[in-house]
């Protein structure tokens, strides 16, 4: 266990100095040796007041009276000394802060990437909360380990090496030992007890993650709760998790008196010793009352940052612990990944192909043999009853997942052969529920293509029939949309979204009930638009409601996985079969054809 401990946190560090001193930052690596330099300069100024005020003792309390411009040297050289351990100390914390902060940075920026890299599986079953305080707490200690440990436990033993030896070379050996046992026993009873009770801190850290989680996920169901009165089941939900955590916060506070008691008692009978034996050598005339005093100032430099090394030590364990949680994100592997040989996609016309394509999530078949071809600018349309596999059509040609068995072609190029990124660039995809960031209208409708101009956000909200609501709002593209953009409407979201993937301009589009939020007028309009942008284009409608569809090339029906129809709707309505049936139902609660497509035979 303990191995594994160690071998543990010689990774965590060995990752830790990748951010730290990255190969090819010349300046970063500077700034450690300067600062590393100023920490000797600090700590050699430190080892030299004792001996100073030691001499200024004896000078006064010499019986024949004593020279004032002595004295006054010795109180310059004390004042100098000290005053020189303060500016090496603040002049290592300037240099080394920007260290920190960058190797803060770093590691969170790339744990920020790596789980934008991780597979749809991974987010899916991922506890938002949980993550995010774990991200932020791993931060932290980084910035605690970095600022604290490196620069104050280690300085901290050098100083403990330097006092033995001077007090070795000035008042003897067993002052030395005394010194130096008493040191040794501090730190192995500090790590000892530490590394028995930093169970407790993990069960705090499960304990408050599983409260941050249950917080975050609530108020981002603020509506549903709503619906639901569940305020109270929620409130009670949360006091829960905090009682929880209350308990585990408690036992690692009581655990921690034990430490501090255990510190003091050692620390108590160090001091205790060394004194008596310094006291009863005076008393023999081996040393003078400076160097009594000389003697006193050493170790109470020495045991005084020793009070701090036990916080400094359990706050390390716990540092790591939290890092430990951090870049334990980072051992996840995602499900789909690049080839090492992946090239980029490259489009030229957009022949679709399903081959074949078999898929399952987990044992769970959903896809059982699936082809079908989308020649270039043809509109093909997926339909079926609820779990028949529509979406995770979708979900495989945005490379989500990957099938189990057959292939997925572009232009003859099989989407695992190719890159992620490039895939994605080529798609663009009106999901059926569409999520929004917390910031504004022009914002959201520019994600679709980093970069792009006002002129080209306000055509792409025109083109989906948002530019008119949007005109009337007070700030215009300016407006906050609110978290997951809950001051917009289901349709408005939905105009959004149809504008931000008009933007993107792709190469081929797919559109998942993109029109389920509209009333029949707007669907009407966007229908159109959304045919126009995709004219000549490869495109494929995952559609619920037939009457946006009746138009497309061909009609795919998926049933159980498997394509049971296909052909024009005319076609498949002659044929009075799954489609038929779907159609009977949709069209028995229109009163008349109004809404429907013109110059469509529905026959």
């Amino acid at each position: 266990m303990a191995r594994s401990n160690l071998r543990k946190t010689a990774t965590l560090l060995r990752s830790l100095m990748h951010y730290t001193a990255p190969r090819g930052d010349n300046r970063i690596r500077v700034r450690i040796a300067a600062a590393f330099g100023c920490l000797v300069a600090a700590k050699g100024s430190n080892m030299i007041t004792p001996l100073l005020y030691g001499a200024a003792v004896d000078l006064v309390n010499g019986e024949s009276g004593f020279a004032m411009s002595a004295l006054m040297y010795l109180v310059g050289g004390y004042a100098l000394a000290r005053l020189g351990q303060q500016i090496f100390s603040e002049a290592k914390q300037y240099l080394f802060a920007k260290v920190a902060q960058r190797a803060v940075r770093g590691a969170a920026l790339h744990a920020f990437r790596y789980l934008h890299r991780l597979s749809l599986q991974f987010h899916m079953d991922r506890q938002t909360g949980g993550m995010t305080r774990a991200i932020d707490r791993g931060a932290k200690g980084i910035e605690f380990l970095l600022t604290i440990a490196f620069f104050e436990v280690l300085p901290l033993f050098v100083e403990v090496a330097f006092v033995s030896i001077i007090m070795w070379h000035l008042f003897g050996g067993f002052y030395a030992v005394v010194t130096f046992a008493t040191v040794a026993a501090y730190v192995y009873f500090t790590v000892r007890v530490t590394e028995w009770r930093i169970k407790f801190r993990r069960e705090m850290n499960t304990a408050d993650e599983t409260a941050a989680t249950r917080a975050v996920d609530s108020l981002l169901n603020y509506e549903t709760v709503k619906y639901f009165n569940a305020e109270d089941v929620e409130a009670t939900r949360y006091d829960k998790a905090m009682a929880d955590y209350e308990v585990m916060a408690v036992r690692s506070r009581t655990s921690l008196s034990v430490v501090n008691i255990g510190q003091g008692t050692i620390i108590a009978f160090g001091l205790m010793a060394v004194m008596a034996m310094a006291g009863a050598d005076i008393q023999k005339g081996n040393l003078t009352v400076g160097d009594f005093v000389a003697v006193n100032t050493y170790l109470l430099q020495l045991y005084l940052p020793l009070n701090f090394l036990g916080w400094v030590y359990r706050e390390l364990r716990q540092a790591l612990v939290d890092m430990e949680r951090m870049f334990g994100l980072l051992d996840e592997r995602p499900d789909i990944a690049d080839k090492p040989d992946a090239k980029p996609l490259v489009i030229n016309g957009g022949e679709l192909v399903f081959d074949n394509v078999h898929f399952a999530y987990g044992e769970r078949p959903i896809l059982k043999g699936i082809s079908f071809t989308v020649q270039p600018g043809e509109r093909v349309a997926i339909v079926g009853p609820s779990g028949s596999g529509k979406t995770t059509i979708s979900r495989l040609l945005f490379r989500f997942y990957d099938p189990v068995a057959g292939a997925i072609r572009l232009d003859g190029q099989d989407l695992r052969d190719v890159t992620q990124a490039s895939v994605r660039a080529a798609i663009g995809v009106v999901p059926q529920d569409t999520v929004m960031f917390n910031s504004t209208i022009g914002y959201n409708i520019g994600y679709g293509r980093d970069g792009a101009s006002e002129d080209e956000i306000a055509a792409a909200a025109k083109m989906a029939s948002i530019d008119g609501f949007i005109a009337h709002l007070p700030d215009g593209y300016d407006t906050l949309v609110g978290e997951r953009g809950l001051k917009l409407s289901g349709g408005e979201k939905q105009r959004v979204a149809i504008a931000r993937a008009i933007l993107k301009k792709p190469s081929i589009f797919l559109f998942d009930e993109a029109t389920s939020a509209l009333d029949s007028r707007t669907e009407k309009e966007i229908q159109r638009a959304l045919d126009t942008v995709s004219k000549s284009q490869t495109t494929v409608v995952i559609a619920h409601r037939l009457s946006t569809i009746v138009s497309a090339d061909e009609i795919i029906v998926l049933s159980d996985g498997a394509i049971v129809e296909r052909g024009t709707h005319r076609y498949l309505l002659a044929q009075n079969g799954l489609y038929a049936q779907m159609w009977e139902r949709q069209s028995s609660g229109f009163h008349d054809y109004a809404d429907l497509p013109a110059n469509i035979d529905y026959a």
